[in-house]
């Protein structure tokens, strides 16, 4: 029966990823070549909404189911008071809060929605990325220490495009800041590209072993093998 689910959810995986995949390359206004053609490319891209439609509706619910297990867990933890428990408490009380205000209020773009984001929300960001720099620091000390010619060479660079985002650069130099610009735009800017084409590589090879089946994340892995 574990198998047979397996297959099942495999070629309903693989089906809808290839059908959402080519609605993405097929358009529904390319140009037809034949009157059957037309109709396939309305099919596919009929079949395509619908499935989205699906996913942000199993997305809802399991942000729904994700809320109860949030108020599950903390609620559990209030009960034995365990850990932390008092920090769950605030955590109920402001989600049950945010949450009421939210719904009897007007929404998120209401006024009490807007106030609670800026008078809540904006500085607790602002607490936590200023408690960051702290840690940042902590890890550039770590990191700058210099044990080799490659670590050299990232503690220059660092220095350089630290010298050039402050006023003590340009008084060493006027034309310290154009350098460091040219730098960020030609050499660092290409290193970027180079990583985000990477990662776009990896990204099209892991959604094409799932859409083959190679990988199958869908299922439950364990029970599947310890069945097997």
């Amino acid at each position: 029966m574990t198998k047979l689910a397996g297959i099942i959810s495999t070629v309903v995986a693989i089906s809808v990823g290839l059908i959402v995949l080519a609605s993405f390359f097929v358009p529904s206004g390319t140009p037809p070549l034949t009157p059957s053609l037309q109709s396939g490319l309305v099919v596919i891209n009929t079949l395509a909404t619908l499935f989205i439609e699906w996913a942000m509706i199993v997305a809802a619910f399991a942000l729904i189911l994700g809320i109860f297990n949030l108020l599950n867990v903390h609620g559990n933890k209030i009960k034995t008071q365990a850990g932390s428990w008092f920090y769950s408490i605030v955590l109920i009380l402001s989600f049950i809060i945010t949450l009421g205000l939210g719904v009897y209020g007007g929404g998120p773009n209401s006024d009490i929605g807007v106030s609670i984001f800026n008078y809540i929300l904006r500085p607790l960001e602002s607490t936590l990325f200023a408690l960051m720099a702290f840690f940042i620091i902590s890890a550039a000390y770590r990191t700058f220490r210099i044990r080799d010619f490659e670590t050299f060479l990232m503690v220059t660079a660092a220095i350089i495009v630290l010298l050039g985002q402050v006023p003590a650069g340009y008084q060493l130099w006027a034309d310290f800041p154009h350098m460091v610009e040219w730098g960020m735009n030609v050499p660092v800017l290409a290193g970027v590209r180079g990583i985000l084409l990477g990662t776009a590589l990896g990204t099209i090879a892991t959604g094409l072993r799932i859409i083959l089946g190679a990988d199958r994340p869908y299922i439950d892995t364990e029970g599947h093998y310890k069945n097997e």
